[in-house]
């Protein structure tokens, strides 16, 4: 499923004192199979526009169809075969293969076990009401997926769980139905650097597995630089940049300027530039250390 935005605007509370233009002309594809990140300071539109990948958020179909000044571009939004500016569109069907993971998603776990918690999304999105068997089995492959034992926490309450276990809950939540695109606004946030690490593993075997496009929204650029295909930086409501972080972290000015950093790496690279040492490296650990291993001659 490819997502390809054409001149997506949204504002909100429009036509009142309090509109706030959220995104402006954003121009935007993602190709599928890739691992994409969208970065960008807060109040950037990032959030904003993932939301509208599932239809949290409706692009208003009167805008692909009402008479428009010829200068005035067609807004258009596609996810897949899914055109959401289409208000005949089947929405449930959409949100069943985009799974979205919101911003600490242990604070929406709601059932009293976590069985129960899981099975919450695979029964909505199921065509026809599932036996007691489908769900067990379902939940199991789930939890299993993100790394817990069924045997040991499916009968427990999701509050009685460790903050890492609680986010893992969360998000075989989401992927119980086995979405083809899943999204993530900031999967490693408030973690320590381990449960960052596992988090960002786990999401990389779900991509391998059967998830074909995974798009992360993240302000940790080492996490952009490691794990991201491309990433597009948002500012002001705007697309400004969609690059691979191996072409993106050299601009360093430019992310500076916007409020951005840049990954660890690349200003080590930065840093040994000034000494009159150029290291080429797509700016991951493992191909900076080994680009810097391969020098000749060291650091004089």
């Amino acid at each position: 499923m490819r997502i390809v935005a054409e001149h997506l605007s949204y504002t909100y509370n429009p036509r009142s004192p309090f509109a706030v233009r959220a995104l402006d002309d954003v121009c935007l594809t993602v190709e599928e199979g890739e691992f994409f990140g969208i970065i960008g300071h807060t109040g950037s539109g990032k959030s904003t526009f993932v939301q509208h990948l599932n239809g949290l958020i409706r692009t208003p179909a009167s805008l692909k169809r009402r008479k428009r000044k010829q200068a005035s571009p067609v807004q258009t939004l596609t996810v897949g075969e899914f055109d959401l500016t289409d208000k005949k569109t089947d929405f449930r069907a959409l949100r069943k293969s985009v799974g979205m993971v919101f911003q600490y998603p242990e604070y929406q776990l709601f059932a009293e076990t976590v069985k129960e918690d899981v099975a919450f999304g695979y029964k909505n999105f199921a065509d026809k009401k599932p036996t007691d068997a489908e769900i067990g089995l379902a939940v199991n492959e789930a939890l299993s997926i993100v790394g817990l034992d069924p045997n040991e926490v499916a009968g427990k309450s999701p509050f009685d769980l460790s903050g890492g276990q609680k986010r893992r809950v969360a998000i075989a939540g989401v992927i119980v139905s086995k979405p083809e695109i899943l999204i993530l606004d900031e999967p490693a946030a408030g973690l320590d650097p381990l449960g960052k690490r596992e988090i960002m593993e786990l999401l990389h075997r779900i991509h391998g597995a059967w998830c074909k496009t995974v798009v992360i929204v993240s302000h940790d650029m080492d996490e952009i630089a490691e794990n991201c295909t491309r990433a597009a930086v948002f500012a002001e409501g705007r697309v400004k940049y969609c690059l691979p972080p191996r072409e993106l972290f050299k601009m360093t000015d430019e992310l500076l300027a916007l409020g951005l950093d840049i990954p660890l790496t690349a200003k080590i690279c930065l840093a040994l530039k000034k000494r009159g040492i150029e290291i080429d490296c797509d700016f991951t650990t493992e191909d900076f250390i080994a680009k810097t291993l391969a020098l000749k001659g060291g650091v004089k």
